[in-house]
């Protein structure tokens, strides 16, 4: 124990809210489908008490992208998100939330003698996407080889894919390529088997340049 707090028991959550200011729904997500789960079955056998059955849920997107993946320790993460190397080796990053974020360049021009503006499309930007994460190590030391991995990635500076529910949405006419802008380990008092991470993405559309 150091600092009050142990290193085999892990409140995703709770780090989040210490490290971020909040708390992150989708880390509850499996424990709340293993208590509904135990709540339904235990009052399905019950006489007085009658639940319609828990609906099967869907493993993969309407674009086959899968809902869950199992992180470095065993546990179930729900909206995984995995980046592929140019080799098409793939990373997937651990316990993370993400949020994605789309402005368009919009000119306005103010009519003569009439009220309001005309309204015009210009461009749509880039796609920015902020993900945060925690890295657990499997033991009480610090996960140096995960911390690793992640600073290699991002050294790459290359184009980079991604796989994940929301980007496979958003992404759909990028080809889902994106480029790392930043990344950070805001350090976690009193845990050392455990480095959170924040990444800015960006996505990148390929363009063919045509000589004529």
């Amino acid at each position: 124990m150091e600092n009050g707090y142990r290193f085999n028991e892990h409140d995703l959550a709770d780090i989040f809210r210490r490290v971020w200011g909040y708390t992150a729904p989708p880390f509850l997500f499996s424990l709340q489908s293993m208590i509904e789960n135990a709540i339904f079955k235990k009052h399905t056998s019950s006489d007085e008490y009658s639940f319609d059955p828990v609906p099967e849920r869907r493993e993969y997107s309407r674009l086959s992208v899968p809902y869950y993946a199992n992180n470095n320790n065993g546990n179930e993460m729900f909206l995984p998100i995995w980046l592929i190397r140019p080799d098409r080796s793939q990373m997937l990053l651990q316990n993370t939330v993400s949020s994605f974020t789309n402005k368009k360049t919009i000119v306005e021009t103010p009519l003569v003698n009439r009220q309001g503006t005309v309204k015009e499309e210009i461009s749509v930007n880039d796609w920015d996407i902020n993900i945060k994460g925690l890295i657990v190590s499997i033991d009480m030391d610090y996960p140096e080889d995960d911390v690793t991995a992640l600073k290699e990635l991002y050294d790459l500076g290359v184009v980079l894919g991604i796989q994940n529910v929301r980007s496979a949405i958003v992404l759909k006419d990028t080809s889902e390529q994106v480029v790392i802008r930043s990344l950070r380990f805001p350090e976690i008092k009193g845990m050392r088997n455990v480095q959170a991470f924040e990444m800015d993405l960006s996505s990148d559309i390929p363009f063919a340049l045509k000589i004529e």
